[in-house]
């Protein structure tokens, strides 16, 4: 058995027979996260953050990717990656917010390349308007579609979406009003 590293000797009842194998190592404490800034507070609870922000997140998702199964790995990864952030964000629900658009923006562009080869599948909604609207929805760019999952579905500002979309506020009324017209047009 290999001497222990810690520079304190075992005690004589804890020491494991010659042939046993090593016992896992232990796993370290998680330290918490430094502060971003002065009045962000020291740590976040993570639990509380995913109880009240799981569901609307996973929603969110769904709608900028058009699938449930999907919408749920993605928020599982923003989780994971607020978690492993070096430091506490000042607002945690618009940053994990941020992280879920950009998680679902990569998703989708990735996506572009299946597209090409598989057949598009379709989302079947009871009433019928709603599954075309959906289908047009769902052809519309991703920016587009975000401006809109985030005003109508989310009810966020224009400010609110430029910022969690990492854009102008002029790209977002200009983003909103081409979905809104490319809607109106396809769907008349």
């Amino acid at each position: 058995m290999d001497e222990p590293t810690s520079g304190e000797a075992p005690s004589p009842d804890l020491v494991a027979p010659a042939d046993a194998p090593a016992p896992p190592a232990p796993m370290a404490p998680m330290a918490p996260m430094a502060p971003m800034a002065p009045s962000a507070p020291a740590t976040i609870d993570l639990t509380l953050l995913y109880a009240r922000q799981r569901q609307p997140m996973v929603q969110l998702a769904r709608l900028l990717t058009g699938s449930f199964e999907v919408a749920e790995e993605l928020v599982q990864e923003a989780f994971v990656k607020f978690q492993q952030a070096p430091t506490v964000a000042e607002n945690p629900d618009h940053y994990l917010r941020k992280i879920v658009v950009n998680l679902a923006w990569g998703h989708l562009r990735r996506l572009r390349l299946e597209r090409a080869v598989r057949p598009e599948r379709r989302i079947v909604i009871p009433a019928p308007e709603l599954d075309e609207t959906w289908a047009v929805i769902c052809r519309l760019p991703f920016r587009q579609r975000a401006v809109l999952a985030l005003r109508y579905y989310e009810d966020r500002s224009e400010a609110d979406i430029a910022q969690i979309l990492g854009c102008r506020l002029g790209t977002v009324k200009s983003s909103h009003h081409r979905a809104l017209a490319t809607l109106k047009r396809q769907l008349s």
